[in-house]
């Protein structure tokens, strides 16, 4: 069995939250109606890859064995759709 150590895995867990786009559901809107539409808030949550002042790396999975590290269910996001970054670990 091998044994994961922090010189292996230095990712930080996360809580994301970030704006998605959204469409209406309602097929027509009055002109007064479109300020009460918004964007999707979503929350995903994993370990980040690398960050820049562009974009954002998550990955959800991993795997450590003799050969080194996989990575599963990685999102790339813009930085300016994310709203808040909290460290879980």
């Amino acid at each position: 069995m091998i044994f994961m150590t922090s010189s292996k895995f230095n990712y930080k867990l996360v809580k994301i939250t970030w704006w998605d786009i959204k469409s209406s559901e309602k097929s027509w809107l009055s002109i007064d109606e479109i300020e009460n539409e918004d964007v999707a808030i979503c929350i995903d949550v994993g370990y980040i890859y690398k960050k820049t002042n562009d974009k954002l790396w998550l990955f959800t999975s991993y795997s450590i064995d003799q050969t080194g590290t996989d990575v599963g269910g990685v999102t790339t996001f813009p930085v300016a759709c994310i709203k808040n970054i909290e460290v879980l670990k």
